[in-house]
């Protein structure tokens, strides 16, 4: 979402027609520090800042969040999320109205979204009761339900939820959704790539045997195909199966510790800047397991990495 483009093309795409067409410049992500600290764990997959020409408020905040479940929380827990962004914006906005914030859900559960569409959904109370309480919808992508070619027109976006996508599909129709997915991507190489990268931390071992029919059938172009096999090469796919396991095992154990050392330092310093979780995702397990370690009794997010 923080590829240039993607988060534009999202609110462009999902959005109410007479808000795209007052769009004012493309959507600002806002800060983590805009959150109150007992939220910056958990809240948010993003925010963004949209500007709007005339009218109201010239900006509208859009909540970005992605789900795998459809169950009666998702509504409090967005609630608890518009709640502290309201709470803030009424800080900065005293004596003036209150910008609209529109949640946006991503969801990417196996089976259909048949949860709640408003908070109200989710209230055990008659109608004249409900029009008394707080009330709100949301914005919903439903990966598993929407067809493939109108995921996005945008080729970074629709290769990221091509990603969830095959996540998404019940494993008797993964391998389908993996092969629909490639021949999409197939006029952007650099978004196969990223398509590839998620997908080795989600995909079970039947949709890799897609993966290698791609690399046999004539769907895409020839630098996607060789994206694949290079893919695969790495993987130790093409050389052994033995090798293949092996290093899908230390991959997992790296996805592993990459979350416990990001969960130890939201819980003890609150704010964590961008270019540290870029160093974790470039990181061995061996370093991983280090910073762990150091995590737990540093006094700063700077000292746990800094060098010994």
């Amino acid at each position: 979402m923080r590829e240039k483009g993607a988060a534009q093309a999202l609110l462009e795409e999902r959005l109410p027609r007479a808000t795209v067409r007052r769009f004012a410049g493309p959507p600002v992500a806002v800060p983590e520090t805009f959150v109150d600290q007992a939220l910056r764990a958990s809240v948010t997959d993003l925010l963004l800042r949209q500007p709007l020409r005339g009218g109201e408020e010239a900006f509208v905040y859009c909540l970005v969040e992605h789900k795998r479940t459809d169950a009666a929380t998702v509504m409090p827990q967005l609630l608890r999320y518009l709640s502290a962004i309201y709470e803030r914006l009424a800080r900065t906005h005293r004596g003036g109205a209150i910008p609209p914030v529109v949640p946006i859900v991503v969801y990417n559960g196996i089976k259909r979204w048949r949860g709640p569409r408003r908070f109200s959904d989710v209230l055990d109370a008659a109608p004249e009761l409900k029009r008394l309480t707080v009330d709100f919808g949301m914005v919903l992508l439903d990966l598993g339900a929407e067809p493939i070619a109108r995921l996005s027109k945008n080729r970074t976006l629709r290769g990221g939820l091509l990603g969830l996508r095959v996540a998404a599909a019940p494993p008797a129709k993964q391998a389908a959704v993996v092969l629909k997915a490639v021949e999409a991507l197939s006029e952007d190489p650099s978004t196969v790539a990223l398509f590839l990268r998620y997908f080795q931390t989600v995909a079970p071992r039947a949709a890799l045997k897609a993966l290698k029919r791609a690399v046999r059938e004539p769907a895409g172009k020839e630098s996607v195909m060789q994206s694949i096999s290079d893919y695969l090469e790495q993987r130790g796919y093409r050389r052994g199966e033995r090798k293949g396991r092996k290093e899908g095992r230390e991959e997992g154990r790296e996805v592993t510790l990459r979350k416990m050392v990001l969960q130890v330092l939201f819980t003890r310093f609150k704010k964590v800047p961008h270019s540290i979780e870029a160093k974790l995702a470039s990181a061995d397990a061996a370093t991983l397991e280090g910073w762990h370690q150091k995590a737990l009794t540093c006094q700063s997010v700077a000292a746990v990495f800094a060098a010994e």
